[in-house]
């Protein structure tokens, strides 16, 4: 049998940053990409980065509909909207409906989903959010919700 043995010349900082990239590879792969794209895992190396102009269409539309947010987004992500609605999606979308969207055009897109914290929500709840999806730079959903056990679930306009 034959043992591995280093050279005396082989510096330790070459063999703690092999381990450290076998970790992280390790990690990677045990949990999956570090950056959250939704359903959609596949496109790993999409450009997350937020467009100006997306986000100040989401504030305006947030104020013009009488809400007060922290003007940062608290969450960006990539969503699929599935192909085949399931019981939740269709009551999503009856909600959505009921506000004047549909998401039955935009199955089996992708959206980018913006999360603004809600700061004038008449609720008791600390923490409410605002969600907004986008579509080719167009609003085609939104709700207020809070996800405490308490929570809710609720039209954005």
């Amino acid at each position: 049998m034959k043992k591995f043995k280093l050279k005396s010349n082989t510096p330790l900082f070459i063999i703690v940053g092999i381990c450290v990239a076998l970790i992280v590879l390790f990690i990677i792969s045990r949990f999956g990409v570090i950056i959250d794209v939704g359903e959609n895992t596949h496109q790993s190396n999409i450009d997350l980065q937020i467009e100006v102009s997306d986000v100040s269409k989401v504030i305006n539309f947030l104020e013009n509909a009488g809400w007060e947010i922290v003007s940062t987004p608290s969450d960006v992500r990539l969503v699929t909207i599935p192909k085949i609605f399931d019981e939740l999606y269709e009551e999503y979308n009856k909600l959505q409906q009921s506000q004047g969207f549909d998401l039955n055009s935009a199955r089996g897109k992708t959206a980018t989903m913006y999360t603004f914290r809600v700061t004038n929500h008449s609720s008791n709840h600390k923490n409410v959010f605002a969600n907004i999806l986008m579509s080719d730079e167009t609003i085609i959903a939104g709700d207020i919700v809070s996800y405490a056990l308490d929570g809710f679930l609720e039209p954005i306009i």
